[in-house]
């Protein structure tokens, strides 16, 4: 296959807000993440031509844009907080919820029946995306837009076993830079008022 080939694919996966990541399930997503890796220098420059910034996370792959207008970045603003709340939605179902981890709906749909936090949380984030009627219907949107988003993907089709993607590190790492800056906000004001 020809590498401009390649160069089109990495483009119109990551320009679409999706993330190229190393244990992704299908085997053309993983070889797209090494092509990545072995040639990201050569890639970084050629999207930065076209106004894309090349970003690598913790084995995985996005597109920045260093000047965007204000729409833009409200959007990325609005879609950072769901992601944190949905990142807290999945801490509070499985506190030991790592990347390369590995679930069902069901696992999610048993924790709902017994966990009312779990439950307001679900209830909260799919009231903002759709509207669902039962859980079951909500944890399907919720496992959708998150494999949409790149964030996890489907690994067993007949028992519905869904794999956290390395870019889960991606939300991860959004929420302890909301955590310190909260942090450092609190110290401000407590300096300020002492």
């Amino acid at each position: 296959m020809n590498t401009n080939n390649y160069t089109a694919d990495i483009f119109d996966q990551l320009s679409k807000g999706n993330f190229i990541c190393s244990n992704a399930i299908e085997s053309d997503q993983r070889y797209l993440f090494q092509y990545t890796e072995e040639h990201y220098e050569e890639l970084k420059e050629k999207f930065e031509e076209i106004g894309f910034t090349l970003e690598s996370g913790n084995n995985y792959y996005y597109f920045s844009k260093p000047i965007e207008n204000n729409h833009a970045t409200e959007a990325k603003i609005n879609k950072a907080l769901r992601w944190l709340d949905i990142l807290a939605f999945f801490t509070t179902f499985r506190k030991d919820l790592c990347r390369g981890a590995r679930f069902t709906p069901h696992d999610i749909l048993s924790q709902v029946d017994v966990n009312l936090s779990l439950r307001e949380q679900l209830s909260a984030i799919s009231k903002r995306s759709s509207t669902d009627k039962n859980f079951q219907e909500m944890v399907s949107a919720l496992l959708k837009e998150l494999q949409r988003d790149g964030f996890i993907d489907m690994e067993n089709e007949l028992n519905q076993t869904w794999k956290l993607l390395d870019a889960w590190d991606y939300m991860e790492q959004i929420v302890m830079a909301v955590s310190i800056t909260q942090e450092e906000t609190s110290e401000t004001i407590e300096n300020e008022t002492v």
